[in-house]
């Protein structure tokens, strides 16, 4: 009886956290590499390679989570990616 209603919250689960923080990360990679590469391409090549990075960030991440069985295991390695990206962006913006 217990397993009808957990297994449909684990997967509601690590759909958000493959779809949610997956996107949070892809945002924050675009973000922080349009900025970098300002310095070295003009602002629209900058911005288009920023994006295509992130989008290809973010199938390998989806990818890579859906890999991954263990929820404690699914938390850590999509939560510290997202902090680490987070952090970053926090001290050069």
């Amino acid at each position: 009886m217990m397993s009808v209603v957990v297994q449909p919250l684990a997967i509601l689960y690590r759909l958000g956290m493959t779809f949610g923080i997956g996107y949070l990360c892809s945002y924050l990679i675009a973000l922080d590499l349009a900025y970098f590469l300002q310095a070295y391409l003009p602002k629209a090549e900058s911005v288009y390679l920023a994006a295509f990075t992130a989008l290809i960030f973010y199938v390998c991440f989806v990818i890579g989570i859906f890999c991954i069985q263990s929820l404690k295991k699914l938390s850590i390695y999509s939560l510290i990616p997202l902090l680490i990206l987070f952090l970053f962006s926090r001290f050069i913006g």
